[in-house]
């Protein structure tokens, strides 16, 4: 027998696939256990970050509400969820995001799955450099791609072109998605994904927020998040300071790929408001944008 703290503790410190065994269950029966006893669990490739990342990603137990067992034993069978997913299926998602995914999606998304952490330690770096803009962590991959294709679609849904740019008079902004002052680069794509609106081009970058928070030395050249130092009772002196971890918000950036007509605009998530809620709004925000540049284009001669 298992309690909802015990199993909570066990799913956050040891990967399903060891943690399952235990119990003489497989992996997926225990995601089942989880979910009966509302116990959350770590996203896809939360094991692939970094300790000050896998800080921040930890989510909180929930209070046991009404019909949520307190305890879990193999003679108890949960059961079988319908459909199987991970989270509740939505009720409210719109039509647009049935479909095949947008062709820059689809081909990303084996590059990126199949990509190595760049030198920060934090941020995948996929080994094609003609592929979309999007900057991201292990964990928060699928969620950036997903915003994305749902952005390029809503933007090919009014008639525009969402494309790699074909040449490289276009230029991509230097941007850089971590707070502070990183002490080095994020990969970046040789080209960057632009879509064509009334043949202005307007750069899109998808990223993933690096958030600033306290870490200490932890040994072996670690450095992991405060709170995780203090609750695995480390003692005794040690390095400090503070550094950008991806946090799981995203942050969408339009902007002028044409040399000397600067123009930008950017979206942050927030607690309370993601960005999958504003697409119509930054759609007709990246129309207007495109449209002062077609201005300055005129008044330039050009």
């Amino acid at each position: 027998m298992i309690t909802r703290e015990e199993l909570y503790e066990l799913v956050w410190s040891t990967p399903g696939w060891r943690a399952a065994p235990a119990f003489d269950v497989t992996e997926s029966y225990l995601i089942r256990v989880c979910r009966r006893l509302d116990v959350p669990r770590p996203s896809r490739g939360y094991w692939a970050k970094s300790e000050p990342a896998r800080a921040l990603e930890r989510r909180p137990l929930p209070p046991a509400g009404p019909g949520i067992p307190r305890f879990w034993s193999k003679s108890t069978r949960p059961p079988r969820p319908r459909p199987p997913r991970d989270e509740p299926r939505a009720t409210s998602r719109p039509k647009k995001d049935r479909g095949p995914k947008h062709p820059l999606i689809a081909d990303a998304e084996l590059h990126f799955q199949q990509a190595e952490l760049g030198p920060d330690g934090d941020y995948l770096k996929p080994r094609k450099k003609l592929v979309v803009d999007v900057t991201a962590s292990g964990s928060g991959l699928a969620k950036c791609l997903a915003f994305a294709d749902r952005l390029f679609r809503t933007l090919e849904g009014r008639g525009y072109r969402v494309v790699i740019a074909p040449t490289f008079e276009l230029s991509r902004a230097a941007l850089d998605p971590r707070q502070g002052t990183p002490a080095c680069a994020l990969w970046s794509p040789w080209r960057p994904t632009v879509v064509f609106v009334h043949t202005m081009p307007i750069g899109l970058a998808v990223a993933e927020i690096g958030e600033t928070v306290e870490v200490q030395y932890a040994g072996y050249g670690n450095f992991i998040a405060k709170e995780e130092f203090e609750r695995k009772k480390r003692f005794g002196p040690t390095w400090k300071g503070k550094r950008p971890v991806p946090g799981g918000r995203l942050k969408l950036t339009a902007y002028s790929p044409l040399n000397g007509f600067p123009w930008s605009r950017e979206w942050s998530e927030t607690a309370g408001t993601a960005l999958d809620d504003g697409l119509e709004e930054i759609a007709a925000a990246i129309e207007s944008g495109a449209l002062e540049l077609l201005a300055m284009l005129e008044r330039s001669g050009r």
